[in-house]
Order: C-alpha cells, then structure tokens, then sequence
C-alpha cells in the first residue's frame, strides 16, 4: 500500500499536540470573552436535512455544503459549511424569540467542498456570536465592538477594521433601473474591484448626467473612514430616503468607534462581499499584513423568515484555524510537573486528584527510575505520599 494513501484531503489537515492546544486555548478564551459580555453559547449538529440547511439566504452556500444521504431517514443531509444559518433556525424555531433581543454565541467546525489555499483551511473551526431583535445602530456597534474585543483578546498586532454597506450600491441600482443582467454583472465587476471595467460599464448606461456622475464617483469613495463618510454625504445625501439612512448608519458606527476604539477603519462605499447574503452594513478585521479577513460580519435582516420568523440580526464569526500561526503560543496552565508511579493504591490516587485539583500536572510513570535531575516525583515515606525532587 502507498503511504499517499494515509495523506489527508487536500485542505484537511491534523492539528497535531502545540498546535490543537493552542486553539484550545484561544477558543475558550473567546467564548468566555463572548459569555462575559452576556452571549448564550449554543451548540448546533453538524450536519442537518438540507432543506433547512440550505433555505433561503443560505442556498447560496449549496456548491460548498458536502451532502449525503441519510440511511436512517432516506433523506438528504449536508454537512454545515456555515453556523450562522443554523443560529438563525435556532432562535426563529427553538426558541421563538419574537419579542426580544437574543445574544447567542458558538463554536464549532464547519466543512467546505472546495478548496480555497487562498482562505485557508476546508474545514475552518469557527467562532462567533449574533445579535437578533434589534435594527438600530446599536447593535451593529456593539457587535463590532465584540469583534474588536475578540481581536484583542487573541493579542493580534496591528488591528485594521473595513467598513462598507451593501445597501450603497443596492439603491443606486435601483434609482438606475437597471435590469438582473445589468445588476449581475455591476455585482461581478465590482465584488473583483475590476475599475476600468467598472467605467466601461458606467459610460454605457443610459443615465441623467448627475445619477451617472454617483456612478463615476462610487469607487473613489473609498479610504479612511472619517474622511470617505463626508465625502459620501456630499455626493450622495439626497437622492433617496434609503441612502440617507445607509449613510447615517454608517457615520453613527464610525463617530461611535472613533470615541471608544483606537482603531484604523478602512471605509469602502462600493464594498458589495456578501451581496447575496447581507442586508446593510458589512465589516471585517485584519492583522499587520493580512490580505484576508481574520474576522468577518454584518447586518443579515430577515434571515429566520423561512422559519416562520423573520427577525433583523446582526453577528459577526471568524476562523481561529486560518489564525493560529498569527497567535503566540501557549503553555498549559500548571503549578508544576509532578511524576507519580503506577500503582493501585487509594491513597495514592487520592493524592493525584489533590495535587490536580491544586493546579498540578501529574503524569503517571511507568519506571521511575527514568527522572532527570530536579523532576519532581510523588514518593510514599511511611504511609504519606508527598512530592520529593530527584
């Protein structure tokens, strides 16, 4: 037999004893931070009938989502390559949670079809936490704000935030009418940030000369946030209810952010990620020279509605996998490194779970006489077993 037969798939790889336990480290970390600022943690299966895996926004994720059938039912399962969508059925079909705000958090590992090297791993271990119940800007800011927290805590360097609002580009197709091949292709254009393509575009829609100048100063609406907000009331307050709103939106989360963060915002006002998914405004979190996200969110209204329950959500998650080589490493929490024998002795035992409870490493050896110099070892001297140093 070949040894390429034990390899494991393309972008599924072993964490192996430094690696998993530094992600279990910063995965407790992250959650504890998350119960801390009063998430629920919620744990959904791994996989679930995909006709409510794969419902309403989350048909999108169907060329990701690895699926089977399932032998005890005869139905098709898929393998999550999301979680937020299964939170989402949580709160609109378990919990029912009409009538107030529900803060969930949670942690698991999801599965992806493709691979993508760019992204890192198929199978991300993500993390994240979702606000339900509230439209105001509120919410958007204390999410960010949680993410922001999450990046600290992690003690990544150089914590850069980009901001954006899929509802900008949104309403400007509609106030030019554009038709769904007109629509598709702006989108496609615009999610690769293809400019001249963008102005080839542009100069051949049939537009009155101040929408097309919108259109013409769209791109450049971009840079740090403080400076491309005064620049986007300038040249785009006025033209609808709907980009007044998206825009004051916006400079509440930034004026909000600057008072309480010191962090750099990048303000993107043709940023469209996540069109197909986001309702309004979108952010992620970058670390010294990362081009992709370490954390990602946004606004997602009305993704519990397939479920009987159309509630405004906001959440953000990130991939602590993709992130563990940017993490400083860890050491286990321990007093000490004790060595005790292998014995069936009561007293013995009762001893290892005192000097555990107390913080204590004890590992159980099978020949002692194997120690070097200043290991310390758990020895019995009339009766008492107590720790002696070699």
């Amino acid at each position: 037999m070949q040894q390429s037969t034990w390899f494991t798939p393309e972008g599924l790889e072993d964490l192996l004893p430094p690696q998993a336990q530094k992600l279990e480290f910063y995965r407790r970390k992250l959650i504890d931070g998350f119960e801390l600022s009063g998430f629920e943690l919620v744990l959904p299966p791994i996989a679930e009938f995909t006709d409510s895996l794969l419902t309403g926004t989350a048909g999108n994720m169907a060329v990701d989502t690895c699926r089977f059938t399932d032998q005890e039912s005869g139905r098709m399962m898929g393998v999550r390559a999301d979680m937020t969508p299964q939170v989402a059925r949580i709160v609109s079909n378990r919990l029912k949670a009409d009538s107030t705000i529900s803060k969930l958090c949670y942690v698991g590992e999801v599965l992806k079809t493709r691979n993508n090297k760019a992204k890192g791993s198929r199978s991300p271990i993500q993390v994240g936490a979702e606000l339900f119940g509230h439209r105001g800007f509120e919410s958007d800011y204390e999410i960010i704000g949680l993410m922001l927290e999450s990046m600290q805590l992690l003690k990544l360097p150089e914590i850069k935030m980009s901001l954006g609002h899929v509802g900008i580009v949104t309403e400007l197709m509609q106030l030019a009418q554009l038709d769904k091949k007109q629509s598709k292709e702006l989108i496609d254009i615009l999610s690769r940030k293809a400019i001249p393509e963008y102005e080839v575009f542009v100069s051949q829609l049939t537009l009155e000369p101040s929408l097309k100048s919108k259109f013409e100063a769209l791109p450049l609406m971009c840079g740090d946030a403080s400076s491309v907000i005064q620049v986007a009331i300038k040249e785009l307050s006025g033209l609808s209810e709907v980009l007044d709103d998206a825009i004051s939106h916006l400079q509440k989360v930034i004026d909000s952010l600057a008072a309480t963060h010191a962090v750099a915002i990048h303000l993107d006002m043709a940023d469209i990620r996540g069109y197909q998914y986001h309702t309004g405004i979108i952010f992620a979190c970058y670390s010294g020279s990362t081009l992709q996200p370490i954390a990602k969110g946004g606004r997602y209204d009305n993704i519990g509605s397939v479920f009987g329950l159309g509630l405004p959500a906001t959440g953000f998650s990130l991939d602590l996998r993709s992130a563990l080589d940017l993490l400083s490493d860890v050491k286990l929490a321990v007093t000490d490194t004790v060595y005790a024998p292998l014995l069936a002795d009561k007293s013995l035992q009762e001893s290892i779970a005192e000097l555990k409870s107390k913080g204590y490493r004890v590992i159980k050896s099978y020949d002692l006489t194997g120690l070097q110099k200043g290991d310390k070892k758990l020895s019995n001297d009339s009766g008492q077993w107590s720790i002696q140093t070699v």
